[in-house]
């Protein structure tokens, strides 16, 4: 009986290990999702709206940056490798923080639908609904 309870209590503790592993890949995953997804969906003119999608771990990057980045793929690269960063249950953050952005989303150019930051979101989601904690 003690061995099955030793054992038992070996086998709980390696399943809560891994869904610790397991629930920081998730995280990991729909923030990069969210991520790309909105850097690409951000209209194009000199690039400044794009290269500002910030990511940062435990609070948000409240300035603005003056880079640009037409193609989007600087600021994909920059975020993902500052979201797989991520240890424990550090939260991440994505940021915009120039002041039209919100106009840009209202859907003040042609380059891109409104509400482009919430079809991002969307893209985060997906990626949650395919996590799983439990991997067998």
């Amino acid at each position: 009986m003690a061995n099955d309870l030793g054992q038992f209590a070996r086998r709980m503790k390696e399943l809560g290990r891994q869904i610790e592993v397991n629930s920081n890949d998730a995280a990991i995953e729909t923030a990069l999702a969210a991520s790309t997804a909105v850097t690409l969906a951000t209209p194009v003119d000199t690039g400044r709206a794009r290269a500002n999608w910030q990511a940062e771990l435990g609070s948000p990057i409240t300035e603005p940056t003056d880079a640009e980045d037409q193609a989007g793929s600087d600021t994909i690269n920059r975020n993902r490798s500052r979201i797989r960063s991520r240890r424990g249950e550090q939260p991440i953050f994505l940021s915009n923080n120039l002041p039209y952005i919100g106009a840009l989303n209202a859907g003040s150019s042609a380059q891109a639908p409104a509400n482009f930051v919430e079809t991002a979101v969307q893209a985060g989601v997906r990626a949650i609904r395919k996590a799983r904690l439990l991997r067998r």
